[in-house]
């Protein structure tokens, strides 16, 4: 289970039922108390800087990114690059695959779901693991989705919109891993589970 955290003010608290963290960098930042919380944890940390055009807060440029990403990567098990910034940050990625820094390579799409070849066919050798997040407004979305999940594993997947947060604890038991709840007050992407009501969901 991946908490992820947008806000200063949920450092603070109580992180013991995430597997995970997600630091979201380009609205924490990364000085401060984000630096401090990422020096200490006990938990893995997946360090993302979103760019603005899938999701990202605060405009960020790419050598914002690329200096954000670099300040944290000593304290990261994970980061999370957009593969439509693998070009532009590829000097990243190669900084964490020398450091044994797993990269998940990431696509957003907030208005549908693509085709199942257009997905597929984003899946590369770069990345170590990769994570689609898509808008789900038809029952066929979702079968794009179970498709992936069969076909193509181990893979991240999961939907927005209410249908398809629905079903994201389905597509946890179809063997997404990187499964996402938001800590704190802020969900990070449209009709986010809290931690703790998926982790509630699962156990029942």
């Amino acid at each position: 289970m991946v908490g992820a955290i947008s806000e200063a003010s949920t450092l603070s608290l109580s992180h013991d039922t995430c597997d995970v963290i997600e630091l979201r960098l380009d609205s924490l930042g990364t000085s401060g108390e984000t630096l401090s919380y990422a020096k200490q944890s006990a938990i893995p940390l997946l360090v993302t800087a979103r760019g603005a055009l899938e999701g990202g807060v605060n405009q960020l440029s790419i050598s914002d990114r690329i200096e954000a990403y670099q300040r944290l990567m000593p304290y990261a098990a994970a980061i999370d690059i957009e593969l439509s910034s693998f070009p532009e940050l590829m000097g990243v990625i190669e900084q964490a695959k020398r450091e044994n820094v797993s990269v998940v390579g990431s696509f957003h799409d907030f208005q549908k779901t693509p085709p199942l070849d257009a997905l597929k066919a984003r899946i590369g050798a770069v990345a170590d693991l990769h994570k689609f997040a898509t808008m789900v407004t038809e029952e066929s979305d979702l079968d794009v989705h179970r498709t992936l999940l069969g076909k193509f594993p181990p893979l991240s997947v999961m939907g927005m919109g209410p249908q398809g947060a629905e079903a994201r604890p389905e597509m946890i038991t179809l063997g997404s891993v990187l499964n996402y709840g938001y800590l704190g007050n802020t969900p990070t992407a449209p009709d986010q589970w809290p931690v703790s009501k998926l982790r509630e969901c699962l156990r029942d």
